[in-house]
């Protein structure tokens, strides 16, 4: 009886690895990785008379460190294309459609994202810059840093904005 009422999430689970294992292999891996070395871990600290609340940090712990391994592998990109490149793909494709003479324009979109990218990051920079001057003056660093703090949670909210409205055009 007991394997009957299990069977809705046991195919919910089936459902869920198999889309995992379409979309994204690495992650079925980290996620069959990090099972592994919890099970593992679980055997050792049994062997060794751990206690269950070390027991227990140890496996959250190493499940956090392959997960934040496969983040980083994820949202690993070029650093050019970090911030609006799907703008500028969608500018660059948007404004040459019709024109014959569509690699100037091209040309002039990627100059404009790339001059917005070097103002964004010198403005961090020199930013940055008065941040330390003011920890190593004794002054309250804090107020300082909260206005290049707004400005990059801005342009990131901004540019998460722009992915959802343009949308992915490859799809």
């Amino acid at each position: 009886m007991r394997l009957i009422e299990s069977i809705p999430f046991l195919l919910a689970c089936t459902v869920l690895i198999s889309v995992i294992s379409l979309k994204s292999p690495v992650l079925l891996f980290c996620l069959l990785m990090g099972s592994l070395i919890a099970i593992v871990i679980q055997q050792i600290g049994q062997q060794i008379k751990l206690p269950k609340r070390q027991l227990i940090s140890l496996q959250i712990l190493a499940v956090v460190a392959l997960l934040s391994i496969f983040w980083l592998d994820y949202f690993a990109a070029p650093a050019q294309a970090q911030f609006f490149k799907k703008a500028e793909d969608f500018f660059q494709n948007t404004l040459t459609q019709g024109t014959s003479t569509g690699g100037n324009t091209q040309l002039a979109v990627g100059l404009v994202f790339n001059v917005l990218r070097a103002l964004y990051l010198l403005y961090i920079a020199v930013a940055l810059i008065g941040v330390v001057n003011a920890v190593r003056k004794d002054e309250d660093w804090q107020n300082i840093a909260r206005t290049p703090l707004l400005v990059v949670v801005a342009v990131t909210i901004a540019d998460v904005l722009t992915g959802f409205v343009i949308g992915n055009p490859n799809k």
